[in-house]
């Protein structure tokens, strides 16, 4: 044999040996929906972003629920851990093809596969330290990525309002328990809801309680009524924006607010007129703070603010756009803000609303102030748009911060001080009792038709009653 003829065979069977060794590779190779991927792009997906307990708890149980975990790549991934976010100190457990939590590691999940968590709530509805909506996460860290799903059951036995609840024509909420509304609740149009003394409503984010027919708040001095946001822990209690608010329809009448502390939302009431509807909200010895936007905003709709204080508001103590009529008597409107930083007068009062900048009503308004205080950080606190439609101001024997008002409102016979200091105790501290020294002491008029006693529920000086909600006492 020649040597051509030998290098001929020799490279065929080299050429032979090679296709059947990437032949054998091919056959014995591992599924690709194996192989791991270490690519951060490989992102998991589930069935749901929230874990909803919505078992009302009575007694002490556990409810178990499932989540479906997909791997959509076409390759393997391997997920670091899994894992609680409260880990040991959660009411929730995770059991990952049966091995329980509170954390996994090295779990892998094929290419186009998916996965099934358990998840496990236990719940003590008679443990004052559970909230009473309980929350956590479920974590799950793939090549870098953590991603969330969120845990949250009932924790504390309440009386829970849900799926767009609407209340019956003649309900009654009482203090056997709290009530926690997680979805807007309404009160139809003719009926009323009555809250009685002592009642503590809590209230989820982006939810308000929406009146179409009437609301009776029946507080007392030693029992008030609360409204107020769902999450209790110490960096929430003075958080605003965390519930929008009491709002108040067209067709809502002969509302009653005594004795309730309103704090944490976006607006703390806001009532809404439309065309000769007029809403009208009677608001005493009420406690309004930590608006991100008013403590109260009308639009176009009738108030009366007495022996009240509103005070921490992002944007105004109180407004009233669109006409309507407003009486504020013996309050205290001290918006000092002190969360925000404020540009915005505290007090308003505008014939025109405008929304998107087209006007969507036009009408007077007419304000009566009397024995009350409109303070705070700002040089102007007070913003009344010019009237075209016979709108009135009345504001007598009141301490006022204003310089564009200043020679409207300072005539002697209408008894105001301007620009002077009322001198709180301990504005900071929410303490807006006047002190002994104050100028505001006994520089009110008598309106025995209105109230004999305070914010306090003290008597007010029969013949030199203080301005402001509170009254010097010894």
């Amino acid at each position: 044999m020649t040597s051509h003829t030998t290098s001929y065979w020799q490279y065929w069977l080299k050429s032979i040996t090679l296709v059947c060794a990437v032949v054998w590779a091919a056959c014995s190779c591992t599924p690709q929906d194996e192989v791991v991927t270490p690519d951060a792009g490989a992102l998991l997906s589930f069935d749901a972003d929230t874990v909803m307990f919505d078992t009302v708890f009575t007694e002490v149980g556990s409810v178990t629920k499932r989540l479906k975990v997909y791997n959509p790549n076409d390759k393997a991934v391997r997920i670091s851990e899994i894992k609680v976010g409260g880990l040991g100190a959660s009411q929730f457990q995770v059991i990952v093809n049966g091995q329980p939590g509170p954390a996994l590691q090295n779990v892998e999940l094929r290419g186009k596969d998916s996965l099934l968590v358990l998840v496990k709530a236990t719940i003590n509805p008679n443990s004052e330290n559970l909230p009473f909506l309980v929350d956590d996460s479920i974590q799950f860290l793939t090549n870098g990525n953590q991603q969330k799903v969120h845990l949250r059951a009932y924790g504390q036995n309440a009386h829970y309002y849900r799926n767009g609840y609407v209340t019956s024509c003649a309900e009654v909420w009482d203090t056997d328990k709290a009530h926690v509304i997680y979805d807007t609740v309404t009160v139809p149009e003719n009926c009323t809801l009555t809250i009685k003394k002592g009642v503590q409503v809590y209230v989820q984010n982006n939810v308000k309680l929406k009146v179409l027919g009437t609301l009776i708040v029946e507080g007392e001095h030693e029992n008030r009524v609360g409204f107020q946001q769902i999450r209790q822990e110490e960096r929430y209690r003075n958080a605003p924006a965390q519930w929008v608010g009491l709002e108040f329809g067209p067709s809502s009448h002969n509302n009653v607010l005594r004795y309730v502390d309103i704090k944490n939302a976006v607006n703390g009431i806001i009532i809404r007129a439309e065309g000769n509807q007029l809403p009208d909200v009677k608001v005493q010895h009420a406690f309004i703070r930590n608006m991100l936007q008013a403590g109260v905003f009308s639009l176009g709709g009738n108030v009366d603010l007495i022996n009240s204080i509103i005070t921490n508001c992002g944007q105004y103590a109180f407004a009233g756009a669109g006409g309507g009529t407003y009486r504020i008597l013996y309050s205290t409107l001290a918006n000092y803000s002190y969360d925000f930083i404020r540009t915005t007068p505290s007090v308003i009062f505008y014939e025109e609303l405008a929304l998107n900048e087209v006007s969507v009503r036009h009408q007077p308004y007419f304000v009566t102030i009397t024995n009350s205080i409109i303070w705070g950080r700002q040089e102007e606190e007070m913003q009344f748009e010019p009237s075209s439609l016979g709108s009135t101001i009345a504001i007598t024997y009141s301490f006022l911060k204003t310089k564009e008002y200043a020679e409207v409102f300072n005539a002697a016979e209408l008894h105001n001080h301007l620009n002077e200091d009322p001198k709180f105790r301990d504005a900071p501290a929410y303490d807006f009792q006047i002190i002994k020294l104050s100028p505001a002491n006994g520089a009110g008029t008598p309106l025995p038709a209105v109230t004999t006693i305070d914010y306090q529920n003290k008597d007010r000086d029969p013949i030199k009653p203080d301005v402001g909600a509170v009254e010097v006492h010894d």
